[in-house]
């Protein structure tokens, strides 16, 4: 018999004890043969096999599974999916977070125990495979069950797998959006199979590859929200189309490369063949800027608003004429002053000497934004330390709001006034680091429903650094995906355990969203409360309180003030299990 066995998604096991790495978890993890799981149809549930080594990390393991059999009907082993955890050296232990796809075949790179072999962990006693199971939406609700075997150089053994299908469906589309930014060109930066092709955007490698982290992002129930240029305003050639001509003559000349590069996510054939199918994106930046399509140094002539306001109108109609009516176009000013490129900060305005920007631009732009037929384009604005002073004075500009989340959290009032003017409303912040626990990674869907906000953003997705199969940059926190081509051959990306947890956590908050928006008066009170229960907090937690330092003008703040301050962080000191115990009251009021 194999030494192997089962344990939930929200903990983590260490490689040499076998113990959890979860903070507010029992330290030793129960050696359990079968696992009672508990999902939606048309969703995902995870679990883990933990396998013991017995010394022998060069021995064959191998891992299949048997259909899950129900009174109705059966769920086919292939929507099993395996994937070996790659342990990371964080904060002196190792953490598992890359998943590394699992394939067959003695000369595979891939296989669980090639995988064990290249990640070399010291004194390695136990080896994690995740599994993601999908549970199809054409099932009849019931109890399914099935089992897993597990060989190893002791045998083969097998693990018991019971599921209970719910009535409940998971929606297709995502009601709160889970926003993975990123930057222009970062992933040929960052994968090597890229960087050392100079004609990458001529021959299709660079598409082929992008597009792979856009279907991993939106299988996972997340939008990769990719910024087209630099601060500087200096835009890779495949994201913008060939400009002709100056001043009145200005006019796009070609727009084959950038629809070949586009069309796909704009019409939703990108994503043919995913579980969540093929659906646009939903929002997805321009990339107009003070320096493009207009030079800069012409900025506040007629003829820098002329060439803005030309091209702008030529993008709508290009966008109207391809049937791109799915996807929001964001009109977005990153850049910020402290760079010295450009005077002025269009993003996270501090000094209010340079809010005139947004009338500016929105004058700029305004024949296109007040349209209101063919494409959506929107202005967006990254709100932080003007939040306070900017919510009432531009709701009727600005549409869209990604609102720095601790601010966001002083001004409860601000939203109503957002509403009002009909704006979409995000917060923003930084991804979970490895070391901290799951249930970091799972509570911002959450909040967002609590909130009721329609999203939240992760500042960057794809810093993983050079380094990042020993110790990935910021612990973690800037990378929900890793590179495969290096150690695995993958043209494409891995995702991590924490993305996992987010996509897990994204289906409840998406499947309560939808319930609520019925009679949102009264259901998001109740599935507030739902959720204030389980994590044993207030029910009024999500707005901690307002500084008193908020009231002085925002360029006087200081960084030790916002140590300071209030912040709802719900998840510090919960146990792992309050993540079931919500989904358990939640599934209660659903069905």
């Amino acid at each position: 018999m194999s030494n192997s066995f089962l344990i939930h998604d929200m903990i983590r096991i260490c490689p040499q004890t076998g113990e959890a790495l979860e903070e507010q978890s029992t330290p030793a993890v129960g050696r359990e043969q079968s696992i009672g799981l508990v999902s939606p149809r048309n969703g995902y549930v995870s679990f883990q096999i933990i396998v013991g080594l017995d010394g022998a990390t060069d021995a064959d393991i191998r891992i299949s599974a048997e259909p899950l059999k129900g009174e109705f009907g059966e769920i086919e082993a292939e929507e099993f999916v395996y994937y070996a955890e790659w342990y990371h050296r964080v904060k002196g232990k190792y953490y598992p977070d890359a998943l590394v796809p699992l394939e067959e075949g003695a000369s595979s790179p891939r296989t669980f125990s090639a995988i064990v072999k290249k990640n070399d962990v010291q004194d390695q006693a136990y080896a994690a495979c995740w599994v993601d199971l999908f549970v199809p939406s054409d099932i009849q609700p019931g109890e399914y069950r099935g089992a897993i075997h597990v060989t190893t150089a002791a045998g083969t053994g097998t693990l018991d797998i019971r599921l209970t299908a719910l009535t409940t469906v998971v929606p297709n589309e995502s009601y709160i959006v889970a926003d993975l930014n990123s930057y222009a060109d970062n992933i040929s930066k960052r994968m090597d199979y890229l960087r050392n092709n100079e004609h990458r955007y001529e021959d299709g490698t660079y598409n082929e590859v992008e597009r792979r982290f856009f279907r991993m992002a939106h299988e996972h129930r997340c939008l990769l929200h990719y910024l087209p240029y630099q601060h500087s305003g200096k835009i890779p050639s495949a994201f913008i189309p060939e400009v002709e001509g100056r001043g009145k003559n200005i006019r796009v000349k070609d727009w084959s490369r950038f629809d070949e590069h586009f069309g796909s996510y704009f019409d939703g054939s990108a994503f043919e063949g995913t579980k969540r199918g093929p659906i646009p994106l939903p929002y997805s930046y321009l990339p107009f800027n003070f320096h493009w399509p207009a030079d800069y140094v012409k900025f506040g002539t007629k003829g820098y608003k002329t060439e803005f306001a030309t091209i702008l109108e030529e993008f709508h109609r290009h966008f109207t004429e391809k049937g791109w009516l799915g996807t929001k176009f964001e009109l977005f000013l990153n850049h910020k002053k402290r760079y010295k490129l450009f005077p002025y900060d269009g993003d996270e305005t501090r000094f209010m000497w340079d809010e005139k920007i947004n009338d500016i631009f929105y004058d700029l732009a305004k024949d296109v934004l007040e349209r209101k037929d063919g494409a959506q384009f929107i202005f967006r604005t990254d709100s932080s330390w003007s939040y306070g002073h900017h919510y009432e004075k531009y709701a009727d500009l600005i549409k869209l709001w990604v609102v720095n989340q601790q601010i966001f959290s002083w001004f409860p009032e601000g939203l109503g006034v957002l509403r009002e003017a009909g704006c979409e409303v995000w917060t923003y912040g930084t991804a979970a680091s490895i070391h901290e626990p799951l249930l970091a990674s799972a509570i911002a869907p959450l909040t967002a429903v609590a909130r009721g906000v329609d999203g939240f953003v992760y500042w960057e997705s794809t810093l993983w650094g050079d380094r990042w199969y020993e110790t990935p940059d910021s612990n973690g926190s800037t990378a929900l995906f890793y590179p495969g081509d290096r150690l695995f051959g993958l043209l494409g990306p891995m995702p991590s355990i924490r993305l996992k947890t987010l996509r897990n956590s994204g289906q409840v908050a998406d499947c309560a969203e939808r319930w609520i928006r019925e009679q949102p008066e009264v259901r998001r009170n109740a599935i507030r409360d739902a959720f204030a229960d389980a994590f044993d907090v207030e029910p009024d937690a999500w707005w901690p309180g307002r500084p008193a330092f908020a009231t002085l003008p925002p360029h006087q703040w200081e960084d030790q003030m916002f140590s300071d301050a209030p912040k709802a962080v719900l998840h510090k000191g919960k146990a792992p299990d309050a993540f079931d115990d919500m989904k358990r009251k939640l599934w209660g009021i659903l069905g």
